[in-house]
């Protein structure tokens, strides 16, 4: 309902102006907001204080149970001179690798390792088995990307990019961007059905981006990097 009491407002504002907002989902919408609250104001069509200066929002709890991240598979498809063997072979650089019977057991294995703080993947090529990676040691990211935040170092999407996709498939930025070599999926199902069907050469399963990951790569002032975060619930669409 609409709460349009001046006294009401002045205290909701009031409690919030020594609070930090994380954008969590919809950063594009509210980057689209300020450009055109921007571009009203270079235009001579609002003033500080009008409506262009206003954006809905919904806020939710960042300790709240019900704030739930999904995970995003990777999917790979379409790299030339595809080698599993020399994949994996190369994984042994920085991760564990084992290999383990029934794809029906991933996530439970990969859940298992989420709850011990470890940095865990699925590696699934099809077939009835697949293998499992856990990173060995964290600080290679150090090494690797000393630009960035120790958050950011420790994302499981950043290590499974930097070490897996980019240094050893040599799938960079730009071709994760444009998703020419890699696509995404929130389905664990439909990630196994695409290595199965051939439309993919492979596929990392991943855990989800636990919610203080993602609070402290903002507070670093980084963004998360690319389909890194689902939240759900989502918004009715129209609300």
């Amino acid at each position: 309902w609409v709460v349009n009491d001046p006294v009401a407002i002045g205290a909701i504002c009031g409690d919030f102006a020594e609070r930090k907002l994380y954008i969590a989902d919809g950063h594009h919408r509210y980057e689209t907001a300020v450009n055109f609250r921007n571009w009203c104001r270079e235009q001579g069509l609002s003033a500080e204080g009008d409506d262009p200066d206003y954006v809905m929002m919904m806020l939710v709890d960042m300790q709240h149970d019900g704030l739930v991240v999904f995970p995003t598979h990777r999917l790979v498809r379409g790299l030339e001179q595809f080698d599993e063997k020399d994949l994996l072979e190369k994984c042994g650089q920085y991760f564990q690798v084992t290999p383990m019977d029934d794809t029906s057991q991933i996530e439970a294995n990969l859940d298992a390792l989420y709850r011990q703080g470890k940095k865990a993947f699925a590696y699934y090529g099809g077939g009835s088995g697949w293998t499992l990676l856990i990173l060995k040691d964290l600080s290679v990211m150090a090494e690797l990307l000393p630009e960035k935040s120790a958050a950011s170092q420790g994302l499981d999407v950043t290590v499974l990019h930097s070490l897996v996709l980019e240094r050893i498939l040599g799938i960079d930025a730009e071709n994760m961007a444009q998703q020419i070599n890699l696509t995404y999926t929130r389905s664990f199902q439909e990630a196994v059905a695409s290595v199965q069907s051939g439309e993919s050469q492979c596929t990392f399963i991943l855990n989800p981006t636990r919610v203080s990951e993602i609070r402290d790569v903002a507070a670093a002032g980084e963004k998360m990097p690319q389909k890194s975060t689902y939240f759900y619930p989502k918004l009715i669409t129209g609300l």
